[in-house]
């Protein structure tokens, strides 16, 4: 493991020496996160690696931003974007987390782990994965897209489907761990998986959307958000931005536990309901916390959406803009247009989605 780096708690600041398998505080039970000594230069992301040149990369990031036009008029905003997440190697954002998280496995000596996942990250670490020599155990419910249980396979990862619910698959790989004792890396736990979402935040910040106003995100467990945070922290502190954006966050009203805790509202996990926006089914997300802090630090808003209007905007992505993202990546254009209506938004506001993952994962809603 790299020693230019130590690990803290998000919620107790206990500092540990760096760890791969260690995903908890060992005092509070909370996630924890990547420091550096050092301060960021603004340059490039800096990444928990002993050799960064060395990365296992199968060419994620630099991901395209195209304006929308169509869109923008209907929304009456002048400057909207979307960031196409979705031309990532697997088809999905994740995979900004899964080359570093991989790389640092990798330096670590690991040649086996378990992921669990609704069905983008279990399919991105199984092709970094298999990059990299190593077999990858991935829990997901039986429920996810065809598409991606289809990438997972095709990878040559072992897949673990489990009946139910989302959380029903991360009790799984935690029972499996504990019998077999095989290293759980969790791409919703693991502060190495987050590290690789900062260059999102640079790569924004040298595009004609600069210097960019709101990002509107569509969060499950909100890797995408925090690791945003942080690059833009980086980026802050280098001196080589004034300020963040505002960071929103927008869920399905059927399963919201984030957006309840931005807005002070109660929403036991036994609410939830179903929604088709399965890559953001998330009713326990780990760093509910950080998330929460994150929008409130950056001035944003937590939006829930029903599911016609997510439905509608995956179709209108499609019909307006040539944009097919799986429904998920739907969700937060809907909010986008609740967070207009809600005088969050202005016209003249410098506004970009991340349109997370392809359409072509899963089947089109009826």
């Amino acid at each position: 493991m790299s020693l230019s780096h130590t690990l803290r708690c998000i919620a107790c600041a206990e500092s540990l020496q760096p760890t791969l398998t260690t995903l908890e505080c060992p005092v509070c039970g909370f996630p924890l996160e990547v420091e550096y000594p050092d301060a960021p230069d603004g340059l490039s992301p800096r990444l928990p690696l002993s050799r960064p040149e060395e990365i296992i990369s199968l060419g994620e990031g630099n991901t395209p931003l195209i304006h929308l036009p169509r869109i923008a008029a209907e929304l009456g905003l002048n400057q909207l974007w979307a960031k196409l997440e979705f031309e990532a190697p697997t088809g999905s954002f994740k995979d900004r987390g899964s080359a570093v998280l991989i790389s640092v496995a990798r330096e670590a000596g690991l040649t086996e782990f378990v992921e669990d996942s609704s069905g983008n990250a279990g399919a991105s670490l199984s092709a970094y994965a298999a990059a990299a020599g190593m077999l990858c155990h991935v829990f997901a419910p039986s429920s996810a897209g065809i598409g991606k249980k289809n990438q997972i396979r095709v990878f040559g990862a072992l897949l673990h489907e489990v009946e139910g619910p989302r959380q029903a698959s991360t009790d799984a790989a935690r029972e499996f761990v504990s019998e077999r004792g095989i290293p759980w890396l969790s791409h919703a736990m693991s502060p190495y998986f987050m590290e690789g979402m900062k260059a999102f935040a640079y790569e924004l910040s040298d595009t004609p959307a600069a210097p960019v106003g709101h990002v509107i995100f569509p969060v499950g467990n909100g890797s995408l958000l925090i690791g945003a945070l942080k690059g833009y922290r980086e980026l802050v502190q280098a001196g080589k931005l004034a300020e963040m954006p505002a960071l929103h966050c927008v869920q399905a009203e059927a399963i919201r536990p984030i957006v309840a805790a931005i807005n002070n509202e109660d929403w036991p996990a036994g609410a939830a309901a179903t929604t088709i926006a399965s890559g953001i089914s998330v009713t326990s997300p780990p760093r509910l916390s950080q998330v929460v802090d994150a929008v409130r630090e950056t001035g944003g808003q937590g939006v829930a959406v029903d599911e016609a209007s997510i439905i509608g905007w995956q179709k209108r992505l499609a019909m307006s803009e040539g944009i097919f993202g799986e429904a998920t990546s739907a969700v937060a254009f809907a909010g986008l247009e609740r967070l207009i209506a809600d005088g969050v938004i202005a016209s003249d506001d410098r506004v970009v989605v991340p349109v997370t993952g392809s359409g072509l994962k899963e089947p089109l809603p009826q």
